[in-house]
This record gives structure tokens, C-alpha cells and sequence, in this order.
């Protein structure tokens, strides 16, 4: 999962990928950052990580409170997001519901 900045943020949102924000002191994070990873590969939408700790302009734009927080756009639109861990199988149902199967 590759990790970019807020310019970054602005410019690969405007397409179809998903964006987890985290820190490298959070735990929840560690857990779920290989499991978007593992499950983007597979479906083919890219993922990437923005740090709060790095980049905390941006996670105030975005109104983030709690990490990890995940956001999905399609078509340069926010179709979910979620706040906190999730497991293999709920990412999944997300994955296929937002960039279908």
C-alpha cells in the first residue's frame, strides 16, 4: 500500500481507489492495513495510506476523529466509508459493493 500525501490525496480521489488514514502509533492500523492491501491486490483497486501524524490538514478537511478511517471513491465520488477495524469478510462486501465483484 503505497503512502502519499495530501497533494497526492487531491489528485487519486478524483478516480476510483480507496484511501485508509492512519499513524504509524496505531495499532487498529497495523491490523488493518495489510488486510486492504491483500484485498485490493485481488480486486484490482488501488489503496493507499495517508498519515494523520504527517498530514494533519488534510484529515481535518475530511472530518477524521477516530483511525483507522477508510474512504472509497468511485468515479471521483465517496460511495462508503468506515471508522475502526473491520475483518476480511466485511472489507470484502464493501470492496464488491462499491467496484462490484
Amino acid at each position: 500500500m503505497e503512502l502519499i500525501t495530501e497533494a497526492d490525496f487531491k489528485n487519486k480521489r478524483v478516480g476510483s481507489a480507496i484511501f485508509q488514514f492512519s499513524a504509524n502509533w496505531c495499532g487498529p492500523c497495523k491490523v488493518l492495513s495489510p488486510l486492504l492491501e491483500n484485498l485490493t491486490k485481488e480486486s484490482d483497486v488501488e489503496c493507499f495510506k495517508i498519515d494523520v501524524s504527517t498530514n494533519p490538514s488534510i484529515a481535518r478537511e475530511m472530518g477524521i476523529q477516530s483511525i483507522p478511517a477508510v474512504f472509497m471513491y468511485k468515479d471521483g465520488e465517496l460511495s462508503e466509508s468506515f471508522v475502526g477495524s473491520r475483518n476480511k469478510n466485511q472489507i470484502q462486501e464493501l470492496i464488491n459493493k462499491v467496484y462490484g465483484s
